[in-house]
């Protein structure tokens, strides 16, 4: 019996161990290559080349971006995925034809995911607009740029629309997560941020519980600012969405004082992932916006 015992923990400590190991080598990641996405492009039917680029910001990140750029004279479409997530969340979009005829399109890793300093998570929703304008200066110099975000990356781009005015040509936002108080605080986030317990999750995981973590006071340290929005702004979210509740559309119908125009569309089902399950509500929405 003794021995049964002490095999079973043996084997548990092992377990344990390469589960550790696995998490902190790379595993669930959750991104995509560069040299994977050429190929994922074109199996979806896109005849452009992707390109890279790795920006210096402001903040002292290296941020990561993908873009399909037809001419520089189109429109710019700059999107933010969730948490976690990277680039790879708006493979579809860069791979749309119909889409990139009309605009060139920027899927940003946001810092923390993807290839912009993985792992390492940025709590400042300031200082990631900041790093969204260093890819904006880059790409596109002296032009304003449309804004998708999805989840977190929502809150993102307001605040970007916020401290950038006259660089944001609209929003267009996805099941954001804007509302302060809609969010919510389980004792479980203050455990898994610190080690031991922060040692269990993938690099990806971890980033995404600690900007979760602080999101409540960033939401409120910025709502002051929302009065600076005036670009039109576009609302997609779903009724049923239980991670990010409907709640934050009459969050933002209520602070969006400024904005040329507000058009929600609130969809009855759709839950959380409605920027890949109703892919054509959004990309109408983005559409909308591009032709003014």
């Amino acid at each position: 019996m003794r021995r049964i015992l002490r095999f079973t923990c043996y084997s548990l400590l092992v377990l344990l161990l390469t589960w550790i190991i696995a998490m902190q080598s790379g595993c669930m990641d959750m991104r995509t290559p560069n040299s994977a996405w050429a190929e994922q492009l074109r199996a979806k039917g896109q005849v452009l080349v992707p390109q890279f680029l790795d920006v210096a910001s402001s903040t002292g990140r290296s941020i990561h971006a993908v873009a399909v750029i037809t001419v520089d004279s189109l429109p710019w479409v700059f999107m933010l995925h969730g948490s976690p997530g990277s680039a790879d969340a708006y493979l579809d979009y860069l791979a749309d034809t119909s889409l990139s005829h009309q605009a060139n399109l920027v899927a940003i890793d946001r810092a923390g995911f993807g290839y912009s300093d993985y792992g390492k998570a940025e709590t400042s929703l300031q200082r990631q607009a900041a790093d969204v304008k260093a890819v904006a200066d880059r790409l596109a110099p002296g032009r304003k740029i449309l804004l998708v975000g999805h989840s977190l990356g929502s809150p993102v781009i307001f605040r970007f629309a916020m401290d950038y005015p006259d660089q944001t040509a609209g929003i267009v936002n996805v099941a954001g997560s804007v509302d302060a108080g809609l969010e919510p605080h389980p004792w479980w986030q203050s455990v898994l941020d610190v080690p031991p317990m922060s040692w269990l999750l993938p690099g990806s995981f971890w980033a995404s519980n600690h900007e979760i973590r602080y999101l409540a006071p960033e939401l409120k340290w910025m709502e002051p600012l929302w009065a600076n929005i005036r670009c039109p702004v576009e609302i997609v979210h779903a009724q049923d969405d239980s991670l990010v509740p409907a709640g934050n559309v009459d969050f933002c119908k209520k602070m969006l004082v400024g904005a040329a125009n507000v058009k929600v569309n609130l969809l009855p089902t759709g839950d959380h992932f409605i920027l890949w399950s109703r892919r054509d509500v959004v990309i109408e929405s983005i559409v909308e916006l591009l032709k003014g």
